[in-house]
């Protein structure tokens, strides 16, 4: 019968058992922790106006309800990650541009080609809510010649809003259902003069705007013609932008533009088209160039 050197089998299993205990101490002395420091900037898009809550007052709180992001199929829509929309300011002023004048508001006028005497007549000052005619505002005595008459202001229906940016951007316009009472009920869309443009750099309630900004258009064909409100029945391009607002480091308002629309009835007003009101709600959408 063979007989087992067990002096030899310990020598074998110590062996053995050293090199595996080496193998595990070599395996556990590899472990490592792996981080990546990891920065990309996403090309964005800041929509800021008025406080929705501050509409019929002389508020000066300006609000970015748009915060949003491109880089989709150009023609979409970005995705703002912000709830809720921007509210419009009246042009030259934080002041929020109402949206629902009521039934003792309506659209600001102006007296045209008054007489001579008394100087300065026919002048209106604009009271609480701003950009709306009510019992609050006042006007001077004005004198009556051939051709004085009473209509809509020129420029009546002038809203702003204000975008920063860090990438080109195309902006698009839609209006909803229109809604027509009075003697207004024959009019639509196509009664609608609408016209927009960009104002790079000022300063609206003590707020300054501007500084660090630079013309979105350049590199793009910028803001459309003049043209009717009936034209934006499906989303249509009104902006073409061709780079960022932001020209240098700043805050956001410095590096920031503002977008003027004024909307005016076609043909005008005078009095024998009566009493009535025609209101057309226009939705502008940022996109992706």
């Amino acid at each position: 019968m063979k007989t087992i050197n067990m002096k030899k089998l310990s020598a074998v299993t110590l062996a053995v058992g050293v090199a595996l205990g080496l193998t595990a101490l070599s395996q556990s002395a590899t472990a490592s922790v792996t981080d990546t420091a990891f920065f990309k900037a996403l090309p964005m898009v800041v929509v800021w106006g008025a406080d929705a809550s501050a509409e019929g007052s002389a508020s000066a709180n300006p609000v970015a309800s748009d915060f949003v992001l491109l880089g989709g199929t150009a023609g979409t829509a970005g995705s703002d990650i912000i709830s809720g929309n921007v509210f419009p300011v009246v042009t030259g002023t934080l002041t929020a541009a109402s949206q629902t004048p009521g039934a003792n508001g309506g659209t600001i006028v102006q007296v045209n080609n008054a007489a001579a005497a008394p100087g300065g007549g026919g002048v209106l000052t604009d009271n609480t809510t701003l950009g709306v005619l009510n019992a609050a505002d006042s006007m001077t005595a004005f004198g009556i010649q051939a051709n004085t008459s009473v209509g809509f202001a020129n420029n009546a229906l002038r809203r702003s809003f204000y975008v920063a940016s860090n990438a080109p951007f195309d902006i698009f316009a839609q209006t909803g259902t229109v809604t027509s009472t009075g003697d207004f009920s024959n009019l639509n869309a196509s009664n609608v003069n609408w016209s927009m443009a960009i104002s790079t750099s000022g300063t609206d309630g003590g707020l300054a705007y501007g500084a660090s900004a630079q013309d979105p258009s350049t590199g793009g064909t910028g803001v459309i013609a003049g043209t009717t409100l009936n034209t934006f029945s499906t989303a249509t391009k009104v902006f073409d932008g061709g780079r960022k607002t932001a020209a240098s480091s700043g805050n956001l308002a410095a590096q920031s533009v503002r977008f003027d629309v004024t909307y005016g009835l076609a043909g005008g007003y005078n009095f024998s088209m009566g009493t009535g009101s025609l209101s057309i709600p226009v939705t502008y959408t940022i996109y992706n160039p």
